[in-house]
């Protein structure tokens, strides 16, 4: 089987779908949790599907079908890394339930081999010309460029649009923005910020998470998009939605130092005032050298770890071996 987001969701969706801890409950809404290999918890840093406000059924079922089938499952590979996940990795060992990382599974420009003919391949909505986002980029100062992107998938609210455009206005950094409905942008923001930013609906996201000028990643903490931001170097904002991303965000902030999370206000939004601040944190406050160190060295492991003898690229060739192992015995039988 292969595991496409955190060891750490793993972890809690093993431990809560086979009852092997206490989690949140409809008596108990904000019960923290703390569970092997793994920091404490909060409700709200949990995965969506594990509190009792879920409402999306249809995968929690699927989850529990899974984790209620481990014992069928010989492999369990994921697109993480040892180093990236330790603690975590080793007390899923001594449980004897065998994580096996082989990440991180991203476009190999990103870790260095330019001779590979990557693309960040075809995208469901109509893209912007990548000249474009390049060209601007390559203007701008090295490690200034505060980018902000929430994937294909997730809807932003109008209400964060607009946060998060106030918060860019007031900070005055350059910034590349990623917006699939420009119609949600406040009526001359594009005229106010145009020699600020750039706003466009798709970006080539590989090659601008390695661009030198960007300086840091506002993102909704989806796995992917982290792992992709790891291995570029670059320290994350995270604005958390729903499924994994509470808990991406969690170990982007307390785990690995990369980062903060934007904090909701009282309506459950966040604000612009929050959005500077968090920027200005990373980009230049007490803790940004931190923020920067750490990154860059989870870069540098992210690419030994796949290289010839590191640990992801161990694992793999220890599961390639098996399965020609398997199949040379089987062949025998017949």
């Amino acid at each position: 089987m292969l595991w496409i987001q955190a060891c750490a969701l793993y972890q809690i969706y093993r431990r809560y779908y086979n009852q092997l801890d206490e989690f949140s409950s409809e008596s108990n809404t904000n019960m923290s949790v703390k569970l092997p290999g793994l920091p404490v918890f909060s409700a709200d840093e949990l995965p969506s599907f594990v509190l009792p406000s879920n409402t999306v059924h249809s995968i929690d079922g699927i989850l529990n079908t899974v984790f209620h089938s481990l014992h069928k499952v010989k492999w369990v590979l994921g697109n993480s890394f040892l180093e990236l996940e330790k603690d975590v990795i080793a007390s899923l060992n001594e449980a004897g339930c065998p994580f096996w990382p082989v990440g991180p599974l991203v476009p190999a420009t990103l870790l260095g081999k330019e001779d590979y003919n990557d693309h960040d391949g075809y995208d469901i909505y109509k893209a912007n010309s990548e000249s474009d986002c390049i060209e601007w980029l390559n203007q701008q100062k090295p490690a200034s460029v505060v980018y902000i992107s929430f994937g294909t998938v997730l809807s932003v609210s109008v209400k964060e649009i607009e946060s998060i455009a106030a918060g860019l206005k007031s900070i005055n950094r350059p910034f590349l923005w990623v917006i699939r409905s420009l119609e949600n942008l406040e009526f001359g923001f594009l005229e106010e910020i145009k020699e600020q930013g750039l706003v466009v609906s798709w970006s080539p996201q590989t090659k601008v998470l390695s661009h030198p000028s960007v300086g840091c990643f506002l993102s909704h903490c989806g796995w992917n998009s982290l792992l992709e931001s790891i291995a570029a170097g670059v320290p994350v904002i995270g604005c958390p939605q729903w499924t994994d991303q509470p808990t991406n965000a969690k170990l982007v902030m307390d785990v690995w130092g990369v980062g903060v999370k934007l904090k909701m206000n009282s309506e459950g939004v966040i604000s612009g005032e929050e959005v500077g601040r968090c920027v200005e944190e990373v980009m230049s406050g007490p803790r940004s050298e931190e923020f920067r160190k750490n990154a860059l060295q989870l870069k540098t492991v992210a690419r030994e770890v796949l290289a010839d003898g590191g640990s992801s690229d161990n694992n793999i060739k220890m599961f390639v071996n098996e399965v020609i192992s398997s199949c040379s015995s089987h062949s025998k039988q017949i």
